[in-house]
């Protein structure tokens, strides 16, 4: 019943998913769009090929509608880190370039397996660690520009690379490596990934255009189509997600994101 709807309400519904934990968790919502999108594409007569990167962009470009929506709601409560967000941007956006790149350029099956170590790591320390290894908001360190300019990095290479606007990196890092409260975390991550998605869908666009075998409506590897759908369907819910994100503990989130943390991982690591 549920699989025999339409395509373009599944399509939407699935985006009202992504964008609720974008605004709940900090991340870009690929975790639902690019699996989504690597099912539907192929059911439009997309080849398999082009199939995978216009997922990826696509995802990307509707990340940035879902993330500027909840990093609004975050900015209203005053819990985004500014003076941490110009330099995960600028690290952000060129690594966003050099993951979308990537992507097109060579096949990620080793790449996602060592990834998918790295969040089963971090869905052990999320979820398992103590509550002394969790920053209280009261004293975060001074670490100067450096530091936060690599997790920019290291959050724009995965983020593009998977499609996934990079939350799922910058969220564990501020919160294990920098001890930030986690709901600060999730917030800062909100006010960066529209920078990062926008880069790395950017990059889809220009790696994509003029590529053969793109269905209508396409800017080089982002789908405007299904970009609509997902974005009319996430807006909305990622104020939701904040809503929510706001009523629940520091502790509960961190252990939620450990979970999805978990989901992403298995998902890598089985392919």
């Amino acid at each position: 019943m549920f699989w025999a709807m339409p395509l373009p309400v599944f399509i939407a519904l699935a985006g009202g998913v992504a964008g609720f934990l974008s605004g709940l968790l900090g991340i870009g919502g690929g975790i639902v769009m690019v699996p989504l999108l690597f099912w539907i594409f192929p059911k439009w007569g997309i080849s398999q090929d082009v199939a995978v990167h216009l997922a990826l962009g696509t995802s990307l470009a509707s990340a940035v509608c879902f993330t500027f929506s909840g990093a609004l709601g975050h900015w209203r409560r005053g819990i985004i880190d500014w003076q941490r967000v110009p330099w995960l941007v600028i690290g952000g956006v060129v690594g966003a370039m050099v993951g979308s790149s990537l992507a097109v350029a060579v096949g990620g099956p080793t790449v996602k397996k060592a990834f998918s170590l790295l969040l089963f790591f971090a869905f052990y320390r999320m979820t398992f660690s103590s509550l002394k290894d969790v920053g209280d908001g009261q004293s975060l360190p001074s670490r100067g520009a450096v530091p936060f300019l690599f997790i920019g990095l290291a959050t724009g290479v995965v983020g593009s690379f998977f499609g996934v606007g990079g939350g799922i990196v910058a969220v564990p890092l501020m919160v294990l490596v920098f001890r930030f409260p986690p709901l600060e975390a999730v917030a800062t991550s909100s006010a960066i990934i529209p920078a990062i998605a926008g880069a790395g869908a950017l990059g889809y666009v220009y790696h994509g255009w003029g590529k053969a075998g793109l269905p209508p409506w396409s800017l080089g590897f982002v789908n405007l189509m299904a970009w609509a759908l997902l974005a009319s369907g996430g807006i909305l819910s990622s104020q939701l997600g904040v809503w929510v994100g706001h009523r629940v503990d520091g502790t509960r989130l961190r252990r939620v994101f450990g979970v999805l943390l978990l989901f992403v991982a298995v998902k890598l690591m089985l392919g």
